[in-house]
């Protein structure tokens, strides 16, 4: 279990930036939670979609971590940047 996870954390590694990026041009056109959180759920239905295709699957580098299941993998990529997220939006909050 602890190694399915740490794959799954290690796909996201790249993908952490990008979300970050997201998640900073949605502080700044509209700094709402819930929005924010829509918006990632979202993208990361879209990356399933993109998952999906096979041929974009191999120009991502996207391998079948072994034990997990497809729901598993974009579950917890969800769920842990949805905390991510949620942390940053609390920190900006906390100071403004």
């Amino acid at each position: 279990m602890r190694r399915q996870i740490r794959s799954i954390f290690n796909y996201y590694r790249p993908l952490g930036v990008y979300s970050f990026m997201i998640t900073l041009v949605i502080m700044a056109i509209r700094p709402n939670l819930v929005w924010a959180v829509s918006i990632k759920l979202f993208l990361v239905f879209l990356l399933w979609l993109m998952l999906s295709d096979r041929k974009v699957r191999q120009r991502l580098g996207f391998y079948k971590i072994s034990g997990v299941s497809n729901i598993k993998f974009f579950m917890t990529l969800f769920i842990f940047d949805s905390l991510l997220t949620i942390s940053f939006f609390m920190a900006v909050k906390g100071f403004i």
